[in-house]
């Protein structure tokens, strides 16, 4: 047995000032800011650090994009749906002499079932969006022939993309500034609410 050692049965192991004392070490140890601390194998910052690094994502997110569209559910595919973005003021007669002149007879024939107009400015609730055309065709073929040939409206060429891909890009974003915002006000401790 060493001589520095108490043995076991020693009364000053059992001694509750002496854990006290020993207790208040541990507390009063001072672990500056920049040290980082490691949790599951990975540094991590301080509480300051974190919300100052979120805040900035959120304002810089604010800046590169103001408004976005906002969703409640995941958006519904619509396979058949094209879209025509414009920042031109068109009519929907404009629009379907412009279908007319790719597809002769579109509406009556029943391969273009609709045409629909979006307002993204007034749908996000800010200018300087373009706005959205929709048109609902019949089939695959139909689709694919107005998605390589594009509308050219008042002569204008404008291409026609899927409006599935423009709606879960705009869906992504949301889920991006939804997390970005939960993120915020988790360090803030304020508890998240769902968005309007």
């Amino acid at each position: 047995m060493q001589p520095d050692a108490e043995p076991l049965g020693s009364p000053s192991l059992g001694n509750p000032s002496m854990h006290r004392e020993a207790a208040a070490l541990l507390v009063d140890m001072e672990i500056p800011e920049e040290t980082p601390a490691w949790s599951l194998g990975r540094p991590v910052k301080s509480s300051k650090q974190y919300l100052q690094q979120v805040v900035a994502e959120y304002k810089a997110l604010d800046r590169e994009l103001p408004c976005i569209r906002k969703f409640s559910m995941p958006p519904a595919t619509q396979p058949l749906c094209l879209c025509m973005e414009t920042s031109e003021d068109f009519t929907h007669l404009e629009v379907l002499e412009a279908l007319e002149a790719k597809l002769p007879g579109a509406m009556e024939s029943g391969r273009v079932s609709s045409i629909r107009f979006e307002n993204m400015n007034v749908i996000c609730g800010t200018a300087g969006r373009r706005d959205r055309w929709l048109i609902m065709v019949a089939d695959f073929q139909t689709r694919s022939r107005l998605l390589r040939s594009g509308l050219s409206p008042r002569g204008l060429p404008h291409h026609l993309v899927r409006h599935d891909d423009l709606q879960l890009g705009d869906y992504r974003l949301h889920l991006r500034r939804s997390l970005v915002r939960r993120r915020m006000l988790e360090a803030l401790g304020a508890e998240p609410a769902q968005e309007d």
